[in-house]
């Protein structure tokens, strides 16, 4: 039996300036949401070293918004 599952994939990328410095994923599961993976990677450490304050309010967002997705997931919204 063919089993399908689909999911909802985000990716947030911070940037200082145009620099790419951290990259932060999520994968909701659509079949199961309660199912969600978080990750994230730095992507130029020099600059995270310096703007760590900000990149992590960037982290912050970032994952407040996934988590308010996969709430009105749950929720059947």
């Amino acid at each position: 039996m063919l089993e399908i599952n689909k999911s909802i994939s985000i990716i947030g990328n911070s940037k200082i300036g145009t620099e790419l410095v951290k990259v932060f994923d999520a994968k909701i599961n659509e079949n199961e949401p309660e199912n969600m993976t978080l990750n994230s990677y730095i992507a130029n450490y020099e600059l995270y070293k310096t703007n760590r304050s900000a990149v992590t309010l960037e982290q912050t967002e970032f994952e407040d918004m996934v988590y308010e997705l996969q709430e009105s997931l749950i929720m059947g919204e």
